[in-house]
Parts: structure tokens; C-alpha cells; sequence
């Protein structure tokens, strides 16, 4: 251990022995929409941390992030390695030795503690989390999507703690991922964005622009006969989360009716924090169905892999029991950890995913740390491509800050600046934006430069219409679009017609 990690942990000591000057780090008002306040959770129950270090680092890798992904800068394509990530965003030892010293003298078991770059992780039950922080936790309930979760409404940090801790979650965030298009009408009044259809013989064989299939996508975006050359290294990554999975037997099917000429195409699964793959489950996945299917007919020679993220039961009790088998984890802190810590050649070359969240109903912070994760693999070559929503401008277009007043909402992880947001479009020559396509500006982060000339022009047309509902100085979504409408896929062994901006990662 380093000499600062003893003078650490003695000002620590000391700092226990007259008291800690304790000071609310986060705080919520109220309880989020939606959800209502429950019991308390059993004490011995385990839960694991996740704490964001602050540091100049960050700052320094965002920026390079843009730089190396941006034509015509000398930095262009000249991507970073793993270890040069992890060493610009490690904080200096006092940092890190003055937060472990806090973590050890409150208890924490030295076993429970990892460090990696600028995170430090570490497992704790209710009991001690309450003393660590200051603060109660309960079961708080979500009934529309009947998810349980144990959160608090705000927590404390000691005085000379508090500077260099940006995050500290699973706490106040309440918001979880959702596959886009939860079941609400669209504008004209038909069936829900995301209800399936069983598709007739003829949706099998129709037109194209009456359906789309790989075919009908080839021929739209010019992909005729295109394969990608076989390389290790030119690899696939679909997320998924929620309980969705590919199964193989669908897949297998699909790649047989309708790309035919690589029907011998397969995907690797790989397993996040519990997640699972399995090929017989009641449950309907026709997100996961529609991601691999488009993207192995459309990248076929690339290597796929879906990466399946446990999100139920963040916490395990120290007898090894579980919590209850419907609580949210946080999935995308899961994933990234998982991938920002992978080796340079294992890393996909592509990640799409099609789930988020309304940008509100995610703490700021929590938002910027997830976003700060997508420029790490950024900087290190990966292109990450997320779905802009099916919701329009936004659900309710209420915001929940207490007053209920008109606001528009954008959707959360597509607000980051560090990925591709993608909308959805219908038709043929023309293609006109689908009336559910989610679009808009972050209220958590500004407009990047390389949106300037695009947005300036789009905002000077339109002037002051919906003035107060958005804003202007935010990041724009989407950044591209593509066809979202009336796709065939592979669900428990039947066709289905569905519709929403999750086809459009799988044809980007």
C-alpha cells in the first residue's frame, strides 16, 4: 500500500474519532411518477455499490472521444487501448486511498472492493449502506410496469468525501429501461407501436413498402449481395435486456426464409450479471428476435454476438438469498462495466441497442456517468447505436420537477452524445418520418459542436413555434433515420408484423 493510503486512512481515523460533518449529496423532492413508497427492506439484504471518482480525466477522454471520431481531425481513427483509458481516468492515489480509508472504517469488507480506472465497486448490507450514507432505504413500486425496486430519496456523504464522489448508485435512481414502445396508440389512433401481428402468407411475400424484410432493405439501401469480409475483429454486439432472448430455432428459421444465401449464419451468446439465454421460455421476445434476425441478414460474415444482461435482483442476501425476482438493477452501468473492461480484440466492433428510458426520470448524474461509459468504448473504436424511441415527443409530455407543466421528452440513453441516435421512417421514394418516431433535445447535455451547422439551420426554420417546451441549446436526436415500420420477424415459432424504432439499430 502507498504512503498516502496510511495518511489516508489516519485522517480518517481521526475524522471518526470527533465526527464526520456529513452533507445531502443527491436529494429528490418527491417520489418519481409513478411510483408509490412500500416497506422497508430486511437489513441483512445485500446490495453492490457502484462509486464514480471525480477527476480531469473524464473531461479529457469526452473530448478525444469526438476528436477521434471526427473527420479531418489529425487524431481521426487513431483509437485508444484499454490501458490508456483506464490511466487517464484513474484519480491520484490521495483520491482513491481517502475514499477506500472511508469505505474500510465503516466496514466494509475488503473482499466486497474492486477498482478499475475511476470506479470503485464494493457490496454492503442495508444496515451498513444506511450508516454509510445517512439515509433510509425502502421498497418503492412502479404499478403500470409492476417493478419493485429498494431505493432512498437522497443520501449524505462526509465533507471531505463529498468533492470527489461524482455518483454513488443504486440510490435515487428510479427510471428502468424499456423496450421502445410500451403498448401506447399512436397518433392516428391505430393499433399500439408495438403490438404484433401474426403475419398472413401474403405479409410474407408482399411488396416492399407494404412490409420490410432483409430483401426489402438490401434493395432500399443498396446492400445487394454485400458480405462483409470474415475477420475476428469485424464483430456484431446486440444488447439485450428485460428477459428478452434469441433464441437460435427462430433465428435459424428466419435466416432460411428470407436470407436464404446465409442460412448458415449463427451468434455467439455472451451472459451479463445473471443473464440468461434460454431456448424455451413462455415469455415473448420479439425485441431480441427482431435485433439478431435483422442484424446477422444484414451483416452476415461478420461475427454476432448478443450480450443477454441480467437486470432483476441487484441484491444478494449473505445467506445467498435473493431479492424479489421483479427489481430493477441498473442494466446499462451492468453491460458497460462488463465491456469497458474487456481486452481491445475482444471488443465488438458495433453495439445497437434498441431499449430507453424517458431522459427525466433519470438522474443527471447517473445519465452522465452511463454517457461517459459509451465515450470510453467510443475512444476505443466502437461505434455504439441506440434507438431514438417510439414515443414521439414524448408520452405525457408532463415533466415531473413538481410543477406538471408542458415539456417535451427525449429519450435516454439516445441523448447521449456519444452514440447514434436513430429514428424511424416509412415509405418509399419518399421516406417521411413515422408520426411515433421519438425526437428532440436533451435537457441533460448541451448541443455537441458537430450538431452546430445541422441543428442551427433546422431551429432557424422553425422559430418560435413550441417555444418553452424544449431546449434549444440541447443535444439533438436523432442523428440519422431509417425504416420502422411493418417489419417480418421470428417469435416462438410464428411470423409477426411489428413496427418502432427498434428495427432501425438493426439496419444502421
Amino acid at each position: 500500500m502507498s504512503k498516502n493510503f496510511f495518511i489516508a486512512a489516519w485522517l480518517m481515523q481521526l475524522f471518526m474519532t470527533v465526527g464526520f460533518c456529513y452533507e445531502i449529496v443527491e436529494q429528490l423532492q418527491h417520489v418519481p411518477n409513478g411510483w408509490s413508497k412500500g416497506s422497508e427492506p430486511q437489513p441483512w439484504m445485500t446490495i453492490q455499490f457502484r462509486i464514480e471518482l471525480r477527476g480531469p480525466g473524464s473531461t479529457s477522454l469526452e473530448r478525444l472521444a469526438i476528436d477521434l471520431a471526427s473527420p479531418g481531425h489529425p487524431n481521426y481513427g487513431r483509437h485508444m487501448k484499454r490501458e490508456e483509458v483506464k490511466d487517464l481516468l484513474r484519480p491520484s492515489s490521495v483520491i482513491s486511498d481517502q475514499v477506500l480509508s472511508w469505505l474500510y472504517l465503516e466496514g466494509v469488507s475488503n473482499d466486497t472492493i474492486e477498482t478499475y480506472g475511476n470506479w470503485i465497486s464494493f457490496r454492503a448490507n442495508i444496515l451498513q449502506a444506511e450508516q454509510i450514507l445517512k439515509t433510509r432505504f425502502f421498497y418503492y413500486h412502479h404499478k403500470d410496469s409492476q417493478t419493485t425496486v429498494i431505493r432512498t430519496l437522497e443520501y449524505s456523504l462526509p465533507h471531505g468525501i463529498h468533492p470527489h464522489i461524482h455518483l454513488i448508485q443504486p440510490t435515487t435512481r428510479f427510471g428502468k429501461p424499456n423496450t421502445h414502445g410500451n403498448g401506447r396508440l399512436n397518433a392516428r389512433g391505430a393499433l399500439p407501436v408495438d403490438q404484433p401481428i401474426v403475419a398472413t402468407s401474403e405479409d410474407l411475400t408482399a411488396e416492399c413498402g407494404t412490409v420490410m424484410r432483409p430483401d426489402c432493405l438490401r434493395e432500399l439501401y443498396g446492400l445487394h449481395d454485400t458480405r462483409a469480409k470474415p475477420d475476428p475483429r469485424n464483430r456484431l454486439g446486440v444488447s439485450g435486456f428485460l428477459d428478452q432472448y434469441a433464441r437460435h430455432s427462430d433465428f435459424y428459421h428466419f435466416m432460411q426464409r428470407f436470407s436464404p444465401g446465409a442460412s448458415d449464419a449463427d451468434f455467439d451468446v455472451v451472459t451479463i450479471n445473471g443473464g440468461m439465454n434460454p431456448e424455451v421460455s413462455p415469455a415473448s421476445s420479439t425485441e431480441a428476435s427482431l435485433d439478431i434476425q435483422y442484424a446477422a441478414a444484414l451483416a452476415y460474415s461478420a461475427s454476432v454476438t448478443f450480450y443477454s444482461t441480467g437486470g432483476r435482483a441487484p441484491w444478494v442476501s449473505e445467506t445467498g438469498q435473493m431479492g424479489p425476482n421483479n427489481s430493477e438493477n441498473e442494466p446499462f452501468l451492468d453491460q458497460l462495466h462488463y465491456l469497458v473492461k474487456l481486452p481491445d480484440s475482444e471488443l465488438p466492433s458495433v453495439l445497437s441497442t434498441s431499449y430507453g428510458e424517458i431522459e427525466h426520470s433519470v438522474p443527471p448524474s447517473y445519465a452522465k456517468s452511463v454517457c461517459n461509459l459509451f465515450a470510453q468504448l467510443g475512444a476505443r473504436g466502437v461505434s455504439v447505436i441506440y434507438s431514438s424511441g417510439d414515443s414521439g415527443v414524448g408520452e405525457s409530455c408532463l415533466s415531473n420537477d413538481g410543477t406538471g407543466r408542458a415539456k417535451f421528452q427525449p429519450i435516454f440513453p439516445a441523448s447521449c452524445p456519444f452514440v447514434t441516435a436513430v429514428g424511424g421512417v416509412e415509405g418509399i421514394n419518399p421516406e417521411i418520418a413515422l408520426d411515433f418516431s421519438t425526437g428532440g433535445f436533451s435537457d441533460i447535455f448541451h448541443r455537441p459542436k458537430y450538431q452546430d451547422q445541422a441543428v442551427s439551420r433546422y431551429l432557424d426554420h422553425l422559430g418560435d413555434q413550441w417555444s418553452g417546451l424544449y431546449n434549444r441549446h440541447g443535444r439533438a436526436i436523432p442523428d440519422v433515420a431509417s425504416q420502422a415500420k411493418n417489419f417480418i420477424i421470428r417469435d416462438h415459432e410464428t411470423y409477426l408484423k411489428i413496427s418502432g424504432t427498434r428495427f432501425v439499430i438493426s439496419t444502421e
